[in-house]
Parts: C-alpha cells; structure tokens; sequence
C-alpha cells in the first residue's frame, strides 16, 4: 500500500503536485510565471506570490515553510560531510550553488588531512582572471590556518564545461599557491548539469 502511494505520487504532473498546497488556478498561473515547481520553490518570494490570485499570506507562508524544509535539508548534508576524500564530495558539499543565478566563487580551507575548516565566499559576479585575484582566496587561506585549498564556482546556464576564463584563473591561483606553500587542490564547477573538476580535466595544469 504504501508503494502504491509513492508511485502515484510519482506520476502527479507539477501542476498537480502544487495544487496540493494552493488553489488549481493559482499554481498554474505559478507555473507559467516561473516556468517550473524547481524555479517557484527556490526564487518566487513571498509578495510575488502573494500577487497571484488565490494565494494570501498563509498559502504563501506554507510554500516559504516547503522551501525551508529544503534548505534544511541541504544544510544537513553539507554539515555531515567534515572530510574531503575527492571532488564527488566537493559538488556535494556546494550543491545549494546550483541554485545561484549569478556567479560565485568560493575556498574551500583544508587542514593536513583534508578536514573541513570552513568555506568562504571570495567574489559574486562573473568569474574572470582579472577579477579572481589570488590574494583574495590566499588571504582567507592564511588566516584560518589552511594546510590547502580548493576554489569553486558555479555556472548559472546549468552547464559545467570550463571557459578559457576558467582555466587562466586556475593557474594564477597555483601558481600563487606554490608562493604561499598553500597547494590549490582542485577548482570545481557547479552546474545543474552536473559538475566539473578541472584537475581531473586539464591534469598537465599540475604537472601531471
């Protein structure tokens, strides 16, 4: 029975699944603003939606609730994950960037076992040589004590393949680490798409 169930929510159409919490005529107009339940979920606010006939302030809090219950969710995930043995972890650990519809450029700071010390954003905005500065990302490195770091960024077009933008960051960045003896570990892309590490894609970039 309880299979049964799953499977029939399963088969409910976008439409149907928002219907649950909102009048029929509201979500489809929801939907057709914001083209998926993925978009109204995680960018609709709640005075958008309530300009939407037939949703008021509590329809509206119900669907603010639903997007909580998410971010809590992804929260979880990414405070279980305290040790980095490879770049699956890394994508899991920034999986929330997907979600961004600018640019963001994170460090990653390790200690000497590859343990989590923290994570910082360096720059919002388009990621390119001449705006990555490494002493930006080597700065937030040497103050929490970081044995090494690994850059991330997303790209909001869903897609993961690096630009030459994206390569020429990575070798100023490993080059300033050999300086700082700070190794850059990885850089990785974040894509709805799915993700991209650019040691295992370009390996010759660190000699090997």
């Amino acid at each position: 029975m309880e299979k049964e169930k799953v499977q029939s929510l399963q088969a409910l159409s976008e439409e149907e699944l928002l219907s649950q919490f909102l009048p029929q005529e509201s979500a489809k107009q929801l939907l057709g603003k914001y083209a998926s339940l993925y978009h109204v979920l995680l960018h609709a606010s709640a005075k958008q939606m309530e300009a939407i006939q037939g949703i008021g302030e509590a329809k509206a809090h119900k669907m603010l609730c639903i997007r909580e219950v998410m971010n809590r969710m992804q929260a979880y995930r990414t405070k279980r994950l305290s040790v980095i043995h490879g770049p699956e972890d890394v994508m899991a650990y920034f999986r929330s960037l997907e979600d961004c519809q600018q640019e963001e450029m994170w460090a990653l700071l390790l200690n000497t076992k590859n343990g989590i010390i923290k994570s910082e954003r360096i720059t919002v905005g388009t990621i390119s040589a001449s705006l990555v500065a490494p002493r930006e990302v080597f700065h937030a490195a040497v103050q929490n004590m970081a044995a090494a770091v690994i850059v991330v960024h997303n790209h909001p077009s869903g897609v993961s393949l690096p630009s030459k933008e994206d390569e020429a960051v990575t070798k100023r960045l490993l080059q300033a680490g050999k300086v700082m003896d700070i190794p850059l570990l990885d850089h990785i892309i974040i894509a709805r798409q799915g993700g991209c590490s650019l040691r295992e894609k370009f390996q010759s970039i660190w000699g090997k």
